[in-house]
Formats: structure tokens, sequence, C-alpha cells
């Protein structure tokens, strides 16, 4: 016992021994102490430690969150407000088309008006929110690409080859064509299924990676030329990458951007410049009424501006069997007959006869008869309109040259509107004789119905835009749009100084 509280002791501190003994202690006491020192709880603060860092993840964490939800709404906020200003941008865009169709309303008639008048055009106003003022601009085909200055209004489709019904003479002498793409646009667009020797029908477009079916029909826009065997951007488009008409810098740079071009400072503009899918009009004549169709009624006993005599002379004409390729042919006409016609006084075989049709007759034969068939289902399609269309396109024509087609150019400026109201002018004014007249006069007329454009909408001074292309139609009556496109993607089609509109220029 005595032994067992020295030990105790000896543990409090104190050493009850004597020197002798004391060799015999720390063993046991540091046997002792080690178990002691190892269930020892730790320390609290390493535990506040531990919680301190866990809060600081846990804070990070939701830093991290809440920055993110912060940038997500302001990056939503922001592509709402660009959203916004989009649209914006794209109403005004339809704010010119809206313009353009209300000028053709009272204006149709009169080129004077809705061709290259940027009073009614260019950088019109539409609205101002507060924040941005919203403009339009109607731009169309320049009249010379080369000056680089758009041309503030619209673009007559009468004034193009409409590639639906052309004949193949006519397109062969379009712009970049060759016999290989007149065969293939030829095949694309008849009924039947006969393959020309350089061209492709259905069979062809079958083993194709991407087979699809041909229409066997008339092209819907002059787009689709793009899905006719051989035909590429480069062919339908040109050197004009933007659709704009201009020259602009990248395409006179050769091959150092695109698109690609010849850099010979001259703006190769493709079909499009000279070629649409749009174009007709109605089988009536100036007061809307039907036309008479030589080669299937009956001529009535008085048509306006007609002489007995050519009535006369059409009914016998059409009583041997013979039709009529165009009203043109009974310029200067003279016909022997077959056989005797004893219901008509002195037609006997042999006998020729005169048509009575002069240079005085020939505006009214022209407006009042017709070779097709009349009604509002049955318009005339592809007609030239030889007041509008530019020199290039008129020389297209059969019987054209570049040096007549714009010697017309040139005359028709001088001409007043009641004048240049027939084809006749033509004849009338000397520049074509009767054999001439009438190889060119099927594929002439002097109204339009279809019209283009193109218009951009935007917004100052958040430079916001929208570029639209359309196409009008007047041959219902009210104007109505039959085409629309979003062009944006093609890029501002020219300089806007929006400098001047800030100052009110």
């Amino acid at each position: 016992m005595i032994r067992v509280r020295r030990l105790r002791k000896n543990l409090r501190g104190g050493s009850p021994y004597p020197p002798r003994y004391r060799c015999a202690c720390p063993p046991v006491a540091r046997w002792v102490r080690r178990p002691t020192a190892q269930i020892v709880p730790p320390a609290r603060g390493r535990r506040r430690g531990v919680v301190l860092v866990a809060v600081l993840v846990v804070a990070a964490l939701v830093a991290i969150i809440a920055a993110g939800l912060m940038f997500r709404v302001r990056a939503e906020v922001s592509a709402s407000a660009a959203g916004t200003r989009g649209e914006q941008a794209y109403e005004a865009a339809l704010s010119g088309i809206a313009r353009a169709n209300a000028v053709l309303r009272v204006a149709a008639a009169d080129p004077s008006v809705w061709f290259d008048n940027p009073d009614i055009f260019q950088n019109q106003l539409v609205a101002d929110d507060g924040a941005n003022r919203w403009y339009f601009t109607v731009y169309g085909d320049p009249a010379d690409p080369q000056l680089g200055i758009p041309r503030y209004s619209l673009t007559d489709e009468a004034g193009k080859i409409n590639l639906n019904v052309a004949p193949i003479e006519t397109l062969m002498n379009l712009p970049n064509m060759t016999s290989e793409l007149v065969d293939c646009l030829m095949d694309y667009r008849d009924a039947d299924s006969d393959t020309r020797s350089e061209g492709a029908e259905q069979d062809y477009y079958d083993h194709m990676e991407s087979p699809y079916v041909i229409p066997n029909g008339p092209l819907s826009s002059l787009d689709e030329l793009l899905m006719v065997k051989g035909f590429n951007a480069q062919i339908v488009y040109g050197e004009d990458a933007n659709l704009n008409g201009l020259l602009d810098p990248n395409e006179d740079d050769g091959d150092e951007s695109f698109p690609p071009d010849d850099r010979d400072g001259h703006l190769d503009a493709g079909l499009r410049s000279a070629a649409s899918v749009f174009t007709s009009e109605p089988n009536v004549n100036k007061a809307g009424k039907p036309r008479v169709n030589i080669n299937a009624d009956t001529p009535p006993s008085r048509i306006p501006g007609l002489s007995d005599q050519t009535l006369r002379f059409i009914l016998l004409y059409r009583a041997e069997g013979n039709t009529f390729r165009h009203p043109s042919e009974l310029l200067e006409m003279k016909y022997t007959l077959k056989q005797d016609h004893n219901e008509i006084p002195g037609a006997k075989a042999g006998t020729e006869i005169d048509s009575g049709v002069k240079v005085e007759q020939l505006a009214a034969v022209l407006d009042e008869l017709t070779t097709q068939p009349t009604g509002k289902t049955r318009p005339l399609v592809g007609l030239v309109n030889v007041n509008t269309a530019p020199a290039e396109v008129l020389a297209i024509l059969p019987g054209m040259d570049p040096n007549l087609a714009q010697q017309i150019v040139d005359a028709r400026r001088d001409l007043d509107g009641e004048t240049k109201s027939s084809v006749a002018w033509l004849y009338t004014q000397n520049l074509l004789d009767a054999a001439a007249f009438k190889l060119v006069a099927p594929y002439l007329t002097t109204r339009s119905f279809q019209y283009s454009l193109r218009c951009v909408g935007f917004g100052v001074p958040c430079g916001r835009y929208r570029v639209l292309e359309a196409m009008l139609d007047t041959g219902g009556g009210a104007p109505r749009v039959i085409y629309l496109r979003d062009i944006s993607r093609l890029g501002l089609p020219f300089a806007l100084n929006v400098e001047a509109i800030e100052r009110g220029q």
C-alpha cells in the first residue's frame, strides 16, 4: 500500500523515493503518461478553422453562381434588346415596301415618279422611339454600276428577258450563257422528259448526292437557277456579291477577297442584270377590254381604229387556213388568194389583197388585236418594255444589235407619253423598217406590271439594319407583294451617310 501511495504521488509530480530508487520509476511513469497523451481531445481552434474554410468555399460557390446568373440575365437582356432593334429595323424596311406599293398605286404609269426619286425613297423617317430614329431607303439597279452611285428607285422587271419563255436564240445572247447551260435550262423548264444533247432531265437529278425532283415547268424565282445543272452563283450573280448593283472594292481586287473577280474595273452582274422570271401582263387593250384574237375569234364588224378593208383581209386570210404569228404581220401585208370566196365580192382565186394597215393604223392594230388566248387567266408572258429596257437587253432580242438598241434608247428620251404608249413608235419614228419591226414586235410591249426593289431599314444611332428584297405585281389591280426575302446576311449595301441624316440634310 505504501508503494502504491508513493507511486501516485510521484505521478502527480513529486517523488517519495530516495535517489537510489529513482532509476526504476521513470519507465513506469513514461508507460503511464503515453496513453494519457494519446486520448487528449482536439483543440477547439482547429475545429473553428475547418468550419471557416467550409464557409469560404460555400461563399465562393454562391458568388460564382450569382455572377453566372447575372451574366446570363444581362446576356438575355442584351439579346432581347438586339432582337427588338432588329425587328424594328425589319419593320422599317417593310415600311419602304409599303411606300413603293403606294407609289405604284397612283403613279405606275409615270416612271418619273418611281424612277430615281430620292425625295420619296432615300432616308425616309418611319418612327422615333426616344432611343433611336428608324429610317428606310429603297434602291434599285443603278443606271451605271461603274459610277458607284445608288439609284433610289424601283426596277422595272419588264425591262429584262423572261427565262421561262425566251427562245433558245435569245437565251444564248444572255450574259454568261453557253449552249450547255441553255440546254439544261430548257430541259428543266419544259414539260417533256426528252434530254437535249447537252441538257439534263430528271434521271440526272435522281443520281445526285442529294437528289431532288425538278418541276419540268417555269422557274418560280431567279435563285432557282442554282438548282439547274451547270448554274452557280458566279453565273447568276456575277461579281455582285451583295446584290447592290455597285462595283465595290472587294468586287474589283482579283482573288484578294471574296468574290472572285477579274479586276477589270467593270462590274459583271451576271444573269441577274438582264434576266427575270416574273414578267407578264393582261391581254387587254388600253381601255382594259379583252383584245380580239384574230386566230380564233370572228372579228366584229367594227373595231376602233381599224378599217373595213383590214377586217375583210383578216377574214379571207383565215378562211384559207392561215394563222397570224402576231398582229404586226398586218403592217403593209399583201396576200394572193388561192381559191374563190363567192360570199365576198371580188374575192377570186389569184386576186392579191391588201391589209390596208399603214403607219396610221398600226397603233390601233397592236392595241385591239392579239394572236393569243384572252382572259384574266391567260396573260401575255415575257414581253420586254421598249420604253424602259436598257440597250444591253434590247440588243439581245431578234433582229436587234447593240448600235440599233442604243439608237432606240437615245430616241425614246425625247418622245412624249402618248407616242410611247404603243410599240408602233419604233416604226413611226423611222428607227425600223416594216420587216425589222415585224421581226421584233412580238417580243415587245410598252407596259410594266412587275417591279423589283431592295430596301434597307435602319436605326440611328444604334446602327441596326435589315435588308429586304421584294417583287411587286400590279397586274391584278392593287399592287401586291409576290416575292419577299431577307438578304441582310449579305451586309449593308452601301454607306447610309448617317451624319447627313443627323444634320437633317
